[in-house]
């Protein structure tokens, strides 16, 4: 059993590699990852991570081709069409995957409530930052309102949060379609912790997610290319090395520690 479900996490992590939706050591951590979930927590448990990497690279692929298509649109600058790297993966389904351990040792559902928002999360803010920025109406800053330049950190439309919502709602549905844990009377609340953390995320880029100056070219940008020189590129806002995927680690703690005191305290 335990060498079928390597076989199948690594035919399904070389597909997503070959598709370009990771790279060589991203898809090499996701397979690690995989057989983790299946290992301890049986198919229900793998199906909802698989489910986050097959729904992120359809969203993803079809976001791109519309953009080629629809040359006005701005790219979403937390894209990750060239492939998730290991840290990447890792910043998306760690703290899942430390829920499903706890769970494994103590079997109290609350734990597995939150591996299931963990992930519902991680598909919403994708669902939510790939859909979203192509939306025809300028994003809106959470804190103030005022438009916000398209594909910017923390920037909303109501295509992105519809999107991040059904984001959630598709992995809820599938732990409720497959496990036993969760069942009907908890889909709308575990679907609306999910697309929470989509919120925060967004909260979180447009207050601390850094932001640099190209100096040469006086364009900004969050991410440093792999040739990056210090003197070329200034911090301008954010705190040091809170990059995309500590965002998005950040946010999916804050979410799974308010779903903790909901889930325990009311």
């Amino acid at each position: 059993m335990l060498f079928i479900s390597l076989l199948i996490n690594a035919l399904a992590t070389y597909l997503a590699f070959k598709f370009k939706s990771l790279t060589k050591y991203g898809a090499t951590t996701a397979c690690i990852v995989g057989f983790l979930f299946m290992y301890l927590g049986g198919f229900a448990s793998w199906i909802l991570l698989i489910m986050l990497l097959v729904s992120s690279t359809v969203i993803e692929k079809g976001s791109l081709l519309m953009k080629l298509k629809s040359p006005n649109q701005i790219s979403s600058p937390t894209s990750e069409h060239s492939g998730r790297s290991a840290y990447q993966v890792l910043a998306n389904s760690l703290l899942a995957l430390l829920c499903l351990i706890v769970y494994s040792n103590s079997t109290n559902s609350v734990y597995y409530y939150l591996l299931v928002v963990a992930i519902a999360g991680s598909t919403a803010d994708t669902w939510a930052s790939e859909i979203g920025v192509l939306s025809s109406k300028k994003p809106r800053s959470l804190l103030t309102g005022k438009q916000m330049p398209t594909g910017k950190s923390g920037g909303v439309t109501p295509l992105g949060l519809f999107a991040s919502f059904w984001g959630s709602a598709f992995i809820v549905t599938l732990a409720v379609l497959f496990t036993d844990e969760v069942t009907l009377n908890m889909w709308l609340p575990l679907m609306m912790l999910g697309g929470l953390c989509s919120l925060i995320d967004s909260l979180l880029g447009l207050t601390v997610q850094v932001v640099y100056l190209d100096l040469e070219t006086k364009k900004e940008t969050e991410a440093l290319p792999d040739s990056a020189t210090a003197s070329q590129f200034k911090r301008i806002k954010g705190l040091p090395g809170f990059d995309n995927s500590v965002v998005n680690i950040v946010s999916d703690l804050l979410t799974i520690l308010i779903s903790w005191l909901y889930l325990t305290k009311f």
